[in-house]
């Protein structure tokens, strides 16, 4: 499946072009929108720039109203990923992936098992990881404006370079992705807790009245909960070239025809691996100090690395095509849910956010019931320090049907409840 994403990519290697701040901003900013969008088609809120470090259970805060939010991500077709309040002790794994080779809670919850399988390890392992698929995007993209690279594969200027173009058309594939969750039962559970533990830190963030264009409004914060990451290691990057640039712009290197055709067999080899080496030297830690070393093919440009590998895998007068790969696999879309924080710091029920900032219904927000911590509740948790007793509760919720956590019934309208717990796990067993 082909999806044509978005308005034209601007995108260009930093050629002194003469294009001004502000344009330069626009355009940055257009390219990054246009990205994002590609990620939005297949029902992912993009991460921008890409990243590493974004898994379930992480927890930001939003100050961002929620139309603002919808006007910022129709925008730009992203969300900045605001301050990162904490990173919840999220379980739940072992029970979502029962039967998947080294994956459980604690020690065992995913990431650090792929991205290090074992501390001697120097290469990640994410053979074991559920697999995501995405389509492949077409988009457009000129050497006008003379910018920095913006979109986060260097591929696309480096192709364009070297095909010595003003424009072309292309595709992007995403491949090698993953993906792992855990449940949004769990990330409630957990985010309950925390929040519990933390009202006092919450009740700064309470609504509150505001004025804004002369208007009163009230101000209200969020809490975004991840609960499901979508992971690429490689993208595959294939260029069309509309029409030549011309010899001025060429930047050292020669014609495309003399360059990448491949017809002639016994010059095509050499061609690729000169290419090849001048790409990889200006990816290391040298750059573009050694981007002229391989010679033959003249003194290229280096392309801006932002953290993986490029490789030109195949090629013609009018085409190019590049495998680029990232040492270990950048997180480039999440799916979360959003809590309302409202006055004295308790919060409301959640919301999905895609469906808020794609404009889908929702469910009315109101407060989680909270009645504090009674006496039967303080007998509990001390009770649940001991070893096996989580596990005996859980069993014994589930028995009478399931349907109440350990946190809802240690602080939620249940005082009922409580007191069976009570009276039938603990005094019943001394």
């Amino acid at each position: 499946m082909v999806r044509q994403v978005g308005a034209v990519l601007v995108v260009v290697m930093a050629l002194g072009g003469c294009a001004t701040e502000k344009t330069s901003s626009e355009q940055l900013a257009r390219v990054a929108k246009d990205w994002s969008l590609s990620i939005r088609a297949s029902q992912v809120i993009p991460v921008y720039p890409l990243t590493e470090d974004v898994q379930p259970g992480d927890v930001f805060l939003v100050q961002t109203p929620v139309e603002e939010q919808v006007k910022i991500y129709m925008d730009k077709g992203f969300l900045p990923l605001e301050n990162l309040l904490t990173r919840l002790p999220v379980t739940g794994y072992a029970e979502l992936y029962r039967g998947w080779p080294r994956v459980g809670d604690g020690e065992a919850a995913p990431p650090r098992q792929w991205q290090f399988p074992n501390p001697d390890a120097t290469e990640p392992d994410f053979s074991r990881a559920p697999l995501a698929a995405f389509p492949t995007y077409k988009f457009s993209v000129s050497r006008s404006s003379g910018l920095s690279v913006a979109i986060p594969v260097q591929s696309v200027p480096v192709g364009l370079n070297l095909l010595d173009s003003a424009s072309a058309n292309g595709t992007i594939t995403l491949k090698d992705a993953y993906t792992y969750a855990v449940p949004a039962r769990k990330t409630y559970d957990a985010i309950l807790s925390w929040s519990r533990a933390n009202i006092g830190y919450l009740e700064q963030f309470e609504p509150a009245a505001a004025t804004q264009d002369g208007k009163s409004t009230t101000k209200a914060f969020y809490l975004r909960v991840i609960n499901r990451v979508y992971l690429v290691k490689t993208v595959d990057v294939s260029l069309f070239s509309n029409r030549g640039f011309g010899a001025s712009g060429s930047a050292g290197v020669p014609q495309p025809v003399q360059l990448l055709n491949i017809a002639n067999a016994s010059d095509a080899a050499n061609q690729f691996d000169a290419i090849n080496q001048i790409l990889a030297k200006a990816s290391s830690p040298v750059g573009a100090g050694n981007a002229a070393a391989a010679g033959s093919v003249g003194e290229a440009p280096a392309p801006v690395a932002v953290g993986g590998s490029v490789k030109l895998a195949m090629a013609t007068s009018r085409s190019v095509s590049f495998v680029e790969t990232f040492h270990r696999p950048l997180v480039i879309g999440y799916l979360a849910s959003d809590y309302a924080i409202l006055k004295g710091g308790r919060l409301a029920t959640p919301v999905p956010t895609l469906n808020t900032l794609e404009g889908h219904p929702v469910p009315a927000s109101r407060a989680i019931a909270y009645q504090g911590c009674d006496a039967n509740c303080l007998q509990i948790r001390g009770w649940l320090k001991a070893p096996g007793t989580k596990a005996k509760l859980e069993d014994w919720l589930q028995a009478q049907g399931g349907a109440i956590s350990i946190s809802d019934l240690e602080t939620g309208d249940h005082a009922d409840l409580r007191q069976r717990v009570v009276k039938e796990l603990i005094e019943g067993s001394n």
